[in-house]
């Protein structure tokens, strides 16, 4: 009897643990995408990521662009000019980032920021920081 109770212990704290294990791989999402898309006309941002470094990398964007801590919301979605008047189109969802910058609507500097941006959530990303 003794052995029967043992073994169903050792049964209900290995599917606890498993179970442990498969939640914490769901929520750290661990496959990261970057595509960067830089031509004539514009240049785009698409990332998409573990749901968890959300919060790292909106922080970040928001240090980077804005003192305004707008970026930190981790859905948001249209246009917007910055205090330098880079105009650009930013979507976030959690794990995911979309940003496109019109080259005809900004000049050198503002696209050479945005792709500064590019490279630090890169970094951001991979933990190389």
């Amino acid at each position: 009897m003794r052995k029967i109770i043992l073994i169903l212990l050792i049964g209900v704290m290995f599917f606890i643990g498993f179970g442990a294990y498969v939640a914490y791989k769901i929520v750290s999402n661990t496959n990261i995408s970057i595509n960067v898309n830089d031509n004539i006309e514009e240049y785009q941002v698409e990332a998409s990521f573990g749901k968890a470094k959300s919060r790292r990398v909106l922080s970040y964007i928001d240090a980077q662009l804005s003192k305004t801590k707008q970026f930190r919301h981790s859905l948001m979605e249209g246009d917007i000019e910055l205090e330098d008047h880079t105009k650009l189109y930013i979507k976030t969802r959690p794990g995911k980032l979309f940003i496109k910058v019109n080259k005809n609507d900004n000049d050198s500097a503002s696209i050479e920021r945005i792709r500064e941006l590019t490279e630090g959530i890169k970094l951001r990303l991979t933990d190389n920081y």
